[in-house]
């Protein structure tokens, strides 16, 4: 379903939106640096230096809502780089199998980019191959940009419910 899901968003937004050749070569390049970053070499300090602060507020009101405790600044960040950990440890392979697309939208005056990816993880002995997206955002014009990996919630919710 998630697979689906991503094809269709991919479909659709390729299809609706202009996008700059400068800007989603850019993205790819930032998309396959951070996926290294933070899954092939497991470097997660450096990784999440690139994520935009609503990934911390997204954290924050996730486990404030499994956990019943409230997480802010560095316990929040320990937190999930607790988690994380806990992920790496089970992740045995990661690889980059292909980019699917990359768009890019004007948004009120913010610009968004979607990056499509397919990746193969064996974690905990399994070997998966799965379609995601990282999502980035510039409130400059493109000059500078953060992104949203969603992977992260996914591992912490893995990680609550005792599967990591």
């Amino acid at each position: 379903m998630k697979t689906i899901l991503i094809n269709i968003i991919l479909a659709l937004t390729t299809s609706a939106f202009g996008q700059t050749k400068h800007d989603t070569i850019y993205l790819k390049q930032q998309a396959k640096s951070y996926l290294t970053k933070m899954y092939i070499k497991k470097q997660y300090d450096s990784a999440s230096a690139m994520w935009d602060k609503k990934v911390f507020l997204e954290m924050e009101d996730f486990y404030n809502k499994r956990n019943k405790e409230h997480l802010t600044d560095t316990n929040l960040y320990n937190r999930i780089k607790a988690d994380v950990k806990k992920y790496y440890a089970k992740l045995s392979s990661y690889s980059i199998d292909k980019f699917l697309g990359t768009t890019v939208e004007l948004d009120n005056g913010y610009k968004m980019g979607y990056v499509f990816y397919q990746f193969t993880q064996t974690l905990k002995g399994n070997r998966t191959t799965d379609k995601t997206m990282l999502l980035f955002f510039s409130a400059d014009g493109g000059k500078t940009w953060v992104l949203q990996d969603w992977t992260v919630k996914w591992i912490a919710d893995q990680v609550d419910k005792k599967l990591l």
